[in-house]
């Protein structure tokens, strides 16, 4: 079973490549607050692992395998910073705790929170209660749309990318509460921005 050590690995790396910043020994252990000794050896045992390609004085790169699981933590990082806020509790915390959390929070409870934070913010009233916002779903979920929220100057632009009532659409990449949503539709991949897509009601398949 995966450690709680090398998931920190894991998610430090990615989000590294995310900022695009190269994830050497040295970054590694500055984002991780550790010794770089200490870097070294996780990282080499991450290699033999397969999670990750490690040469020393030349960089780490995930492998797929690693990446995923990079990915999967960072993303319920956000996701728990994000409830946590919403809570209340203070930004001192928040973060400290977050880190705790991405830990042991299921996949499914992950996407009811997800789905929470979002809809609460964009249903409007009346709409059936089995319909979220596109905005909702993460990576890999598909759901089917519903409606379209806003005018009709905006329906007939989401209309124009292929995005009408009874399509089916997956998110092939969510931006967690930041950017632009990419979006499979029609055998299309789309980059929708985040107040567009906040427009579109599916219900989640």
């Amino acid at each position: 079973m995966i450690t709680e050590s090398v998931e920190e690995y894991l998610e430090a790396i990615y989000r590294l490549g995310e900022r695009g910043e190269a994830a050497t020994t040295t970054s590694v252990a500055n984002e991780l607050k550790v010794a770089p000794a200490s870097a070294t050896q996780m990282l080499k045992k991450l290699a033999k692992q397969r999670y990750l390609k490690y040469t020393p004085y030349r960089g780490v790169y995930l492998t797929p395998k690693g990446k995923k699981i990079g990915k999967e933590i960072l993303r319920k990082h956000r996701v728990m910073e994000k409830f946590l806020s919403i809570l209340g509790l203070p930004k001192s915390r928040v973060h400290k705790d977050a880190c705790e959390l991405e830990h042991h929070i299921p996949d499914d409870l992950e996407r009811a929170i997800h789905q929470r934070v979002e809809g609460e913010k964009t249903l409007p009233p009346g709409a059936p209660s089995d319909v979220v916002s596109l905005t909702s779903l993460l990576d890999g979920q598909k759901g089917v749309i519903s409606f379209i929220g806003g005018g009709r100057g905006a329906s007939q632009r989401l209309a124009d990318l292929g995005l009408t009532p009874r399509t089916e659409v997956t998110v092939v990449r969510s931006a967690l509460f930041r950017g632009p949503l990419m979006v499979s539709v029609r055998g299309t991949t789309l980059a929708i921005g985040r107040g567009v897509a906040a427009r579109v009601f599916v219900r989640a398949k």
